[in-house]
């Protein structure tokens, strides 16, 4: 009874003017913790590690008004709701994550609160886990509220993936033509059939989302004939030869805004669409006993066009068939880029590199006339710089990764040591898909792909997994939509996508749609039958080799038109056909791409021919041209090619070309393609204990020692040793210093011959952690010795070491000092192995020109700084990254610690090299980072700046300054 009474006076208020406005203040309110919680978040970012704890401050008054003001704002919310005409199912998903937003955000408060007063890592982490999930819930609840306010789908409608692909006006010419036939007495079988194909064009763009076979709104379904025939709960919507009286035609015709308007959901059809549909109904409503292709599909078939003639003018087969397209689209033939700029561009396009100012004056003082093939053919031929390049793209494509998710269950493997040797040595492309597809123990995780943990969805099985990457890494096709539920954008079934999987599956696999079974089991098949039937008798790894050879034939043009068209991407910057995962798209120039693919073919499928022949065009060389938000988005049958498009560096580039100018970005790699023997060693600290459990030691100095012997019998003839410490130290062997270092990252390598004994030695190290909180640190030391019979040994840093955290006596790094009230070190992994500094490339005995010269950006695991530039957690496919700038970017650029870092530690490097100098250290920098020489006027303005003596902070303002350029962060 007081629940009524309570209702009933609720229902009474909502009435109230005051109540009525409140209630429509909520789109406003809401807004201001939605911004501030979501700024709150980002800050607390930048926090992680016990980093910038001046931030500190401001994210408590944040969360503590978002946390406030996210109630006030589900307050004015429910009034709003009570007694409003939405979408009681969508209003009820936004109501229910608004309150659990509200519900979070108090609780994150809270916590931060607790975190405050406890000075706890675990409370903070605690928090900043709710505080995420705050905004995970907020997105949620926003993207909900858009549907309420602005239709269902207004923000996922406007994704690429889900574009109407019907245009207007598109069958104006079909509906002349019948009615042409029509008005002659008859309508030929062929107009029919296309007017049943067009109908069902719109019905698939349209109406499918609520009206098909797994989604039937209101009991109709509209993707058979069965189906449209039989109508829905209210009765047939079609009443063949009289339009005016059916159902459907009533629908399409009310007004927008109508209750009953159809489609409800999405844009309007157009009035071509629905004379179409109204002539379809009106002609008997034919449907078509053929199978009928709703949406295009490019032809399988591959035959090499004819070379244009073009005279004397164009000798690369490229420049022809553009010539072609340029004289139909009335563009001119503008002048190739200069010198500067064309090795800039194919230094950055082939190796991933900027030119060193050595090779970019080498190639300016050459006179001969093929210069350009000359140094393409060279860079092409670099093969470990070719492959470290190459990699991020295969990467990305094959989803190929050296950590995250999988990898510590083991659900998942890499094929990085495969691929590599792939690219160095210039595997054939259909060698290369064949080892993928029927792999041996080193390809074989791309078929694997990702054993997620816990229950899945059926479209996410490892199986289906790998039909989805064979199909869109290789193939073009998009086989997501269709792993669920017969596609809404293409002509993939259901059937298609399980028959692909069950190829891949060591059982048989039971087919469901939508998560629900639906009784049948997939015949394995691949998706093309007409090139080949797959043995569903075959065991598993039989059935796989019969699938390579089945994809990998001549015949199979869209293998090769794929690859080729992913290669023009990459150079042109947009493909030939666009999107590049969606090849039944209209290609801008389909000769040229059918031509490029078959001359692939017949040299032997050599990616690096094709890349040759596309970067020694003239098309390749003209300048570059940038496109609008809407030109870059437009599919390839709307392009209009008129040269390369300005392209924004990677992350990978943009960190290699840091590590050009500066100093290396990274000194620690996740593959090592020489395979460099690391010595071997332990990171060594004190033993720090909280609670009992191990703990990061306070910042301060330490101190370290290990006594060893040396044979009196053997005659040492060299010893060499490796040292390095985070953060500073300094190294005493029998009481003499002899050398010291304040960065990790560079590894001291120094003859120590001179400083042993036979007999009792003794290394120590005292060491300094800087700093005003507890991080990680350590020494890891290897000390080789060479001995006049050829034999070693080694002495290394481990658990053996005692450290003490108290000021010594003057005698403790004398060999006979009594360490044996010292404390026992602790291994914070080994140098092969660990969480904080990774494998140091330079922590070897090897020489130098038996390793990787410096550590590429493609090497090593992705890390904040590379995924704020782009690079992506290779979770998925991922085929083209956005080249966008960002706001996250922005911000990584202008203060990310990593950068400040780089640049810093690089002013020092060029202080050392040129400091006496300052007008050479201006120009050096500027042919560094932008294959030029300063202006007149660039040289006066910096040199002003530097002055005579320039100091660290001058260079690096003036280091920053280069690379915030446009001209250092696009390749032109």
């Amino acid at each position: 009874m007081n629940v009524i009474i309570a209702l009933l006076f609720i229902d009474s208020l909502s009435e109230l003017w005051v109540w009525q406005l409140m209630g429509r203040l909520h789109p406003i309110i809401v807004h201001f913790p939605i911004g501030v919680l979501v700024v709150a978040f980002f800050l607390e970012l930048f926090t992680l590690g016990n980093k910038r704890s001046e931030l500190r401050a401001g994210i408590r008054w944040l969360v503590y008004i978002g946390a406030g003001t996210s109630l006030v704002a589900v307050l004015f919310g429910l009034m709003l709701a009570y007694g409003s005409n939405y979408s009681e199912s969508t209003l009820n998903l936004h109501r229910w994550t608004g309150i659990a937003t509200a519900v979070a955000a108090l609780s994150a408060a809270g916590l931060l609160y607790r975190a405050d007063l406890s000075r706890r890592k675990k409370d903070l982490n605690i928090y900043r886990s709710i505080l995420g999930l705050t905004v995970l819930l907020l997105t949620f609840a926003g993207h909900f509220g858009a549907s309420l306010t602005h239709g269902e789908g207004f923000i996922s409608d406007v994704l690429p993936w889900n574009h109407e692909v019907v245009s207007e006006g598109e069958f104006t010419e079909l509906l002349t033509e019948v009615k042409e036939h029509s008005e002659m007495g008859s309508v030929a079988p062929q107009h029919l059939n296309e007017l049943n194909v067009g109908v069902r064009r719109i019905f698939a763009n349209s109406c499918y989302r609520c009206h098909a076979s797994d989604e039937m709104e209101g009991g109709l379904a509209l993707d058979s004939e069965a189906a449209v025939m039989a109508g829905g709960d209210g009765g047939p919507i079609i009443t063949p030869g009289e339009p005016e009286s059916s159902e459907l035609m009533k629908r399409l015709l009310l007004p927008a805004g109508h209750d009953d308007v159809m489609p409800q959901k999405g844009r309007a059809l157009f009035p071509d669409e629905i004379e179409l549909i109204q002539t379809w109904i009106e002609l008997g409503a034919h449907w078509s006993d053929e199978e009928v292709l709703t949406f295009r599909e490019a032809e399988m078939a591959l035959s090499k066009p004819e070379l244009p003639h073009s005279g004397n003018e164009f000798e690369n087969p490229v420049d022809r068939f553009v010539d072609i397209y340029f004289k139909e689209q009335g563009i001119s033939w503008q002048e190739p880029v200069n010198d500067t700029l064309f090795v800039r561009r194919v230094y950055l396009d082939v190796i991933g590199l900027l030119p060193e100012p050595g090779e970019l004056k080498e190639f300016l003082s050459d006179t001969s006339a093929n210069k350009r093939d000359q140094l393409i053919e060279s860079l092409l031929n670099r093969e470990h710089d070719y492959a470290q390049h190459s990699l991020s793209f295969w990467n990305d494509l094959l989803r190929n990764a050296y950590t995250g998710t999988g990898f510590i269950t083991g659900g998942r493997k890499q094929i990085t040591e495969w691929l590599y040797d792939a690219l160095e040595n210039n595997k054939p492309y259909n060698q290369m898909v064949s080892e993928l597809l029927s792999p041996g123990e080193k390809s074989e995780g791309f078929i694997r792909g990702i054993q997620w943990r816990g229950d899945v969805n059926a479209s996410q099985t490892t199986e289906m997994q790998a039909a989805q990457n064979l199909s869109q890494s290789l193939m073009g096709v998009n086989l997501k939509c269709a792993s669920c539920h017969n596609s809404f954008v293409s002509n993939w079934t259901l059937k298609d996508a399980y028959s692909l999987a069950a190829v891949f599956s060591d059982t048989s696999l039971a087919i469901e749609r939508c998560e629900e079974p639906t009784g049948d089991f997939a015949e394995p098949g691949f998706l093309y039958s007409e090139l080949g039937e797959v043995d569903k008798n075959l065991p598993t790894d039989d059935r796989l080799e019969q699938l390579a050879d089945i994809v990998t034939q001549e015949e199979n043009g869209r293998l090769y038109r794929t690859i080729t068209n992913r290669h023009w991407q990459r150079l042109m910057g947009k493909g030939l056909v666009e999107p590049v995962d969606e090849m039944d798209t209209k290609p801008w120039n389909q000769e040229l791409l059918d031509w490029l693919a078959a001359d692939f073919i017949d040299h032997n499928y050599n990616q690096k021919y094709l890349l040759s022949l596309i970067l020694r065009s003239r098309t390749y060389q003209l300048p570059t041209v940038g496109l609008s938000a809407e030109e870059a988005r437009a599919p390839s049958d709307e392009y209009v090619f008129k040269g390369p498009l300005r392209k924004r560096l990677t992350a990978e580039q943009f960190a290699d070309a840091l590590t050009r100018l500066a100093v290396p970005v990274y000194s620690s790699v996740a593959y090592d393609p020489f395979d460099t023997r690391i010595a071997e060693a332990s990171w060594i600290w004190f033993d720090a204990r909280e609670n009992g459990r191990p703990a990061f030691a306070p910042p301060g100095q330490y101190y370290l020692r290990h006594t060893f012997d040396l044979s009196n019998d053997k005659i040492i003839n060299e010893a060499r040793l490796l040292i390095s410490a985070d953060e500073r130290f300094e190294l005493i062997i029998n009481g003499e210093s002899t050398v010291g270092g304040h960065d990790w990252r560079e590894v001291q390598n120094v003859d120590v011959t001179d400083y042993l004994t036979t007999g009792k030695n003794l290394l120590a190290v005292k060491a300094e952690k800087r700093g005003a909180t507890a991080e990680p640190a350590g020494v890891l030391l290897n000390m080789e010795i060479t001995y006049s019979d050829g034999t070693k040994s080694e002495v290394r840093s481990n658990t053996d070491w005692k450290i003490n955290n108290q000021d010594p006596d003057p005698d403790w790094a004398l060999s006979d000092f009594d360490d044996s009230d010292w404390y026992s070190v602790r291994s914070f992994g080994s140098s092969l192995d660990n969480k904080y500094w990774g494998r140091l490339l330079d922590f070897s005995h090897e020489s130098t020109e038996d390793r990787l010269q410096f550590v590429r950006a493609s090497l090593v695991e992705n890390d904040d700084f590379q995924k704020a530039l782009g690079r992506p957690p290779r979770e998925i496919v991922i085929t083209k990254r956005d080249s966008e700038p960002t706001l996250l970017q922005a911000l990584e650029l202008t203060n990310g610690e990593m950068v400040n870092d780089v640049l810093s530690r690089g002013a020092d490097r060029w202080i050392r090299e040129y400091g006496e100098d300052p007008e050479e250290l201006i120009r050096q920098i500027y042919l560094r980072a932008l294959s030029r020489p300063p202006t007149g006027q660039e040289a006066r303005i910096i040199g002003k700046l530097l002055g005579q003596k320039p100091n660290n902070e001058a260079v690096q303002d003036l280091l920053w300054a280069v690379t915030m350029k446009p001209e250092f962060q696009m390749i032109y």
